[in-house]
This record gives C-alpha cells, sequence and structure tokens, in this order.
C-alpha cells in the first residue's frame, strides 16, 4: 500500500521508508536493506506485527523482526510504540480520504532489550529458524 503509486512510492521512500512485500519471507530485499542499516549503525521503524491492528489487540512480532533482532551486528533496542485515533485521521475502508483536525495519540513503551536471548541461542547454537521463534514468541 504504502509503495503502490509513483506518489506514494517518492514520499515514502524520503521517509526512510523500506518496501517490504508481506508473504516474500524474511530474506527479501527489504529485509537485507533493513539488516544494513541496522549494521551501519541507523535505525529503521517497522510495523513489527506486519499489518494495521484493527482491534486494538496485541499480536506476536513477526519473523522477519527476529531476524532483524538475532543478525544485526550489535543487537537492536526495540521501543515499542503505538498510535490511538489514526483511523479517524486515514480510515480503513473506502473512501479513503485523510480527514483534518483529528486527534492522534502517540504512546511510546519502555525499551525492549534482546542481547541475553541473542547471546543465549547463538550459545546453544540454534538455527535461525530456532532463533526467529523464540525471540517473537517472548
Amino acid at each position: 500500500l504504502l509503495f503502490s503509486t509513483p506518489f506514494r512510492c517518492a514520499f515514502f521512500s524520503r521517509a526512510k521508508a523500506i518496501p517490504v512485500v508481506r508473504g516474500d519471507g524474511v530474506h527479501q530485499k527489504g529485509m537485507e536493506v533493513a539488516l544494513e542499516c541496522l549494521n551501519q549503525g541507523e535505525w529503521i521503524h517497522i510495523f513489527p506485527e506486519g499489518a494495521i491492528n484493527m482491534n486494538d489487540a496485541i499480536k506476536r512480532l513477526k519473523w522477519g523482526v527476529g531476524r532483524l533482532i538475532a543478525e544485526a551486528q550489535v543487537t537492536p533496542i526495540v521501543v515499542p510504540f503505538w498510535h490511538e485515533g489514526m483511523d479517524d485521521v486515514l480510515p480503513n475502508q473506502s473512501p479513503y480520504i485523510p480527514r483534518i483536525m483529528q486527534r492522534v495519540t502517540v504512546l511510546i513503551g519502555e525499551p525492549m532489550e534482546f542481547t541475553d536471548t541473542v547471546e543465549e541461542y547463538r550459545r546453544a547454537k540454534k538455527t535461525a529458524m530456532e532463533a526467529r521463534k523464540q525471540i517473537t514468541d517472548q
């Protein structure tokens, strides 16, 4: 959706968004770019649930997030945040016309540290799949 038109592609590319195709797996080009960014000391902003959350229930992280955490040269710190009210600004149903003057609340959670988890799976010589599962099932 973010990269579905030339305008959106230009806009979101300038905002450092990386195209990730749902269903193309954890080794697709967008994930490689994200891992490269992390390895260069940059931050990335991702939607770890892999979809728009329509019912406010917390979902488990997708395996791509587990891969980034497990394979980054320096284990990234994850800062969870979520917003409430975006559906008032940009509805998730047709017509997709933005509405102005709506309230959006951004909530920032406590940073999540995965260094111990990553070190544990490395010591145990777990497979990449086992590592992703262990990280995302927490």
